[in-house]
């Protein structure tokens, strides 16, 4: 009994060490990126579009790589480089060589632009084969290349019956589906052929003549919510934007509002959207929820405590396990600039190249802001700044986290002007502007003594930021 119980703990040991072993390669030549290190990401919340990093791609100085990637399950990654955003789908145990796009960096005004987006492109693969058994190679008909030819195909589809609708000509949608199938039946890979049906969905959204109950019966509707493939996340978006405030406006939804607002309970929230044939159980239901909490808790559609109240009902019984870590997430996000909340840390470097954090300013009131040296409106602001500091230094920091193109810039722009406030280049950190929601300049933020969050966003110089400071310090007792 105890040697089978040893060869059932050492079977056990050796399939765990397979599993954990397992990984894809990646390989090929980009001397466009000569020395450089790409980070591997992958998106780790679906509703957000919130991404983790996997891992870091080194591009040796020959301008070759040749890296093995963890991987334990089917899954999209994507790379960004500069105005790019390169992705692929990738399989364990598979090797890839590919095909890196020209080097391309973002401009300036690119960096600065809250609305800039990369242009998304697929990674080129060259060939598939299988790790170990290089030679069981294939060119041309791997999945990556087929959905890239097929995903051309639903663009250039979509762009004829845009112009279709333009000129008032008829289209239809369902021949042309027929038509491209047509050319896929004797493919015999269930990924794929979910994605296409997914990116048929699409078609019909944009060809404006179904509804969503056909939507999600025809195309959307899987045993469970394929969170993982961005086809149907896409789809998902499309179909249900804004979903909560327009079936709240229908005689099935008119409780929304007292549900969320007075009630906050999730259940009798999902019972009531499943009353729309286009929610078929609370699994969706549920999905739809957060979706729609991250996208409207800024829209005054509904109180934003309530919908956070909700999110920590899913993180407590979740649907699904990893909704429980979806809300999590959104809860983090939407909170991280409210009023009582500790803001997203900084670790940057001053204009005296001294690395700074928030801790060295505890003690005293900060006024964080972002500006850059050209703006007229930062122009505007620096002056105001400057005598407010002056005059408050004693228990107040005046904190500008500089967005320019090299510390020198920010440098010599301080000196020149004669700020002697503390100053810190953003240090091409693009996460930052988006975790601060910077969407245009200037924009500032008031903290406490503790570093807490007391006016986000804060008054400008320029508006009554000192007035603002009496205010909340006198209320506090701070004078």
């Amino acid at each position: 009994m105890q040697l089978i119980r040893t060869l059932v703990f050492l079977i056990s040991v050796l399939a765990c060490q397979d599993v954990s072993s397992q990984h894809v390669v990646l390989m090929g030549k980009a001397p466009q990126f000569a020395g450089e290190y790409l980070v591997i990401r992958k998106i780790s919340n679906p509703v957000t579009g919130h991404a983790t990093i996997l891992d870091t791609l080194h591009v040796g100085a020959d301008g070759t790589f040749n890296h093995q990637l963890a991987c334990q399950q089917p899954q999209w990654f994507f790379i960004n480089t500069g105005i790019f955003r390169i992705t692929m789908f990738i399989t364990p145990g598979k090797g890839y060589e590919i095909t890196l796009p020209p080097k391309t960096e973002k401009t300036e005004n690119n960096i600065r632009n809250p609305f800039f987006k990369p242009m998304v492109a697929h990674i080129q693969v060259a060939r598939e084969f299988t790790t170990g058994a290089p030679e069981t190679s294939i060119s041309g008909n791997d999945i990556n290349s087929r959905i890239f030819r097929f995903d051309t195909l639903i663009s250039s589809t979509n762009r004829q019956m845009m112009e279709a609708r333009r000129l008032h000509r008829s289209f239809n949608s369902d021949s042309v589906i027929l038509a491209i199938e047509q050319s896929y039946q004797h493919n015999t890979s269930s990924y794929f052929q979910q994605y296409r049906r997914f990116r048929y969905g699409i078609l019909k959204i944009n060809s404006r003549d179904v509804g969503l109950a056909y939507l999600m019966e025809n195309f959307l509707s899987t045993e469970i919510p394929l969170t993982e493939n961005p086809a149907y996340m896409e789809l998902f978006g499309e179909m249900y934007a804004e979903f909560l405030f327009y079936f709240s406006r229908t005689d099935e939804g008119k409780s929304i509002g007292t549900i969320i607002n007075r009630k906050q309970d999730l259940a009798a929230l999902k019972d009531t959207m499943m009353k729309h044939p286009a929610v078929p159980d609370r699994k969706i239901a549920e999905l739809i929820v957060l979706k729609e909490i991250f996208g409207i808790y800024s829209k005054d559609y509904f109180y934003g405590e309530a919908l956070l109240m909700l999110l920590d009902t899913v993180i407590r019984n979740p649907e699904l396990p990893e909704y429980a870590a979806y809300a999590r997430d959104i809860k983090e996000y939407l909170t991280r600039l409210k009023i009582g909340e500790r803001p997203p840390e900084i670790s940057l470097v001053d204009q005296d190249d001294n690395l700074r954090s928030f801790g060295d300013f505890r003690g005293k009131y900060v006024y964080l802001n972002f500006c850059t040296p050209d703006n007229y409106s930062c122009l505007k602001e620096f002056p105001f700044m400057k005598a407010i500091y002056e005059v408050h230094s004693d228990y107040l920091e005046v904190v500008t986290i500089m967005v320019t193109e090299e510390p020198a810039t920010m440098k010599d722009f301080m000196e020149r002007n004669d700020y002697n406030w503390t100053s810190l280049f953003y240090g091409n950190d693009e996460e930052l502007l988006q975790n601060y929601n910077v969407r245009a300049f200037p924009a500032g933020f008031l903290l406490d003594r503790e570093g807490i969050l007391v006016q986000s966003p804060a008054a400008l110089a320029t508006e009554g930021l000192e007035m603002q400071l009496f205010r909340i310090m006198r209320s506090r007792g701070d004078l």
